[in-house]
């Protein structure tokens, strides 16, 4: 299990624009993968977010409001299975490809899905992506409505799961890590940090 962290600006993917959500993804599974390959036909990718790339959204609502054409590729880039997509291209991922969005514990969320998944034994891994953008004004808005909490930058966290090698129990007791900081992402990056520290 290794974990891969990512608040820098990230490389651009070909066919992405504007937004550093799908870069973000890509750069954090593909740290995640080089410190721990996987047998892509037996590895499934689930990524969660609670905003999902709000950056595309915005841009898209604002040239439809404003009577302009829309870039074609903000559609493809605007559905997260899209990096998941070019993920499963890149490192010859054949497994079940999940998004998934939630107002609850992301970590929690991602763990749940990986252990359903891991039930099924044509797969050993799942690759677990969490991700969140600093956003705007409107994405702000819809935190406080919803009452959770943003990140303060673009963020991701990828690690891998293994049916071998499960995961440590996640608590919030004694979490080191900013809640303001990492936002929805705050357990994900603690049991990230916390498998790190002991790979």
């Amino acid at each position: 299990m290794i974990a891969a962290l990512s608040d820098a600006a990230p490389p651009l993917v070909p066919g992405f624009v504007e937004s550093a959500f799908s870069p973000l993804v890509h750069q954090a599974v593909a740290r995640a993968l080089s410190r721990r390959p996987v047998d892509g036909s037996r590895t499934a990718m689930v990524l969660a977010s609670t905003m999902g790339d709000a950056t595309t959204l915005d841009l898209g609502s604002r040239l439809l409001v404003s009577g302009q054409v829309g870039n074609a590729l903000l559609f493809m880039q605007s559905t997260p299975n899209a990096i998941l997509g070019v993920l499963s291209r890149d490192f010859s991922v054949t497994g079940p490809l999940l998004a998934l969005s939630t107002l609850d514990d992301l970590a929690g969320e991602l763990l749940a899905a990986a252990e359903l998944l891991l039930e099924d034994d044509e797969l050993d891994t799942v690759v677990l992506v969490g991700v969140e953008l600093a956003g705007s004004e409107r994405t702000a808005a819809a935190h406080r409505e919803l009452g959770t909490e943003p990140a303060d930058a673009d963020l991701a966290v990828a690690l891998v799961v293994d049916r071998k090698d499960p995961p440590p129990q996640l608590t919030f007791d004694d979490l080191s890590l900013s809640s303001t900081r990492y936002g929805g992402l705050r357990g994900l990056a603690e049991l990230a940090a916390r498998i790190g520290a002991n790979s």
